[in-house]
């Protein structure tokens, strides 16, 4: 394991022979891998995914997979980036030209109504205060999304586990998207634990020992507490709203032929495909949205230039 360690960080981009010496003291030391990968910056999903791979024992398997994992991951963050790169671009410009359009164009227009003794009236005044109010309104609007945007991130990352759970299942759009990550994360982890011939109270157990992932150490803890009750572990699935409303019967289907961890796994992947199509169909909207705004915008400013000047040659 050291040995093969090392050889993947040397052809990372950082200072190997540091990473190398941390690697080898802290596997004499004998702390375990997902730790090793945690103190050089891997991401924590994959930490987390060792971690358990080290109580199952495919660990081999489970790097294999997470590889894969973190391959599609950067490739959707590079699709994204790439589809947002040149909306964001055009934006830019499209603040530039209205920037440019009041500092120079209206007052010299302004001059001319005055001289001609026009006055703008209608969809036509309308459209000048659009023109004129287009600038600081798209700055507010922009400095006013990043402080809600970094406020927001504060305010989740000091709620607890519960209150965690309780924002991403009523806020809208993640509220589609949270229960299939979730499902996702605890059915293939737990259902490898399961094969790997661990009971279910084991495996709860063994979900509250990581530390990576806080909000599932607190839903394996609150299922726990519901088979102390009597449930059933569909039942006490059931009842919590961080999983998708099928997994509870994915659960009774498979307690009922003693196959449970069989089926565990095969519903991940159907969340994994389901989630994938969810990003597919977001990223598809978000950028004809963008288009559309940009496209209106530019029409109002024509609109905004010459409308006034056909109103000032009929008026001759």
């Amino acid at each position: 394991m050291g040995r093969a360690l090392e050889f993947l960080v040397m052809n990372f981009d950082r200072d190997h022979q540091k990473a190398v010496r941390l690697i080898r003291a802290e596997l004499s030391a004998g702390t375990p891998l997902n730790e090793i990968l945690r103190l050089l910056d891997f991401p924590s999903m994959i930490c987390l995914q060792v971690f358990f791979a080290e109580k199952h024992g495919h660990l081999s398997e489970t790097l294999l997979y997470a590889g894969e994992q973190w391959k599609k991951t950067e490739e959707v963050k590079g699709k994204v980036r790439k589809l947002l790169q040149y909306p964001m671009f055009l934006l830019f410009l499209l603040f530039v030209l209205l920037f440019l359009l009041n500092s120079f164009l209206m007052p010299r227009f302004e001059e001319l109504y005055a001289a001609l003794g026009f006055v703008p009236s209608g969809i036509t005044l309308l459209l000048i205060v659009f023109l004129r109010g287009a600038p600081p309104a798209l700055l507010l609007a922009a400095l006013t999304f990043l402080l809600a945007a970094v406020s927001a991130f504060f305010y989740y990352d000091r709620q607890s586990p519960p209150r965690k759970i309780l924002l991403l299942t009523k806020l809208p759009i993640l509220s589609s998207y949270f229960p299939l990550v979730f499902t996702r994360l605890f059915a293939k982890e737990a259902a490898s634990l399961l094969q790997s011939g661990f009971a279910i109270n084991e495996v709860l157990h063994i979900l509250q020992q990581q530390t990576v992932h806080p909000m599932l150490a607190h839903v394996a803890k609150e299922i726990e507490t519901r088979l102390l009750i009597g449930r059933s572990f569909a039942e006490a699935v059931k009842e919590m709203p961080c999983f998708v409303s099928r997994f509870s019967l994915i659960l009774q289907h498979g307690e009922a032929n003693g196959r449970i961890g069989e089926e565990m796994l095969i519903f991940s992947q159907f969340c994994e495909v389901l989630i994938e199509k969810h990003i597919k169909k977001w990223t598809s909207i978000l950028q004809p949205l963008i288009f559309s705004f940009i496209g209106m915008v530019i029409i109002s400013i024509y609109l905004s230039v010459m409308l006034p000047m056909f109103q000032m040659v009929g008026s001759v």
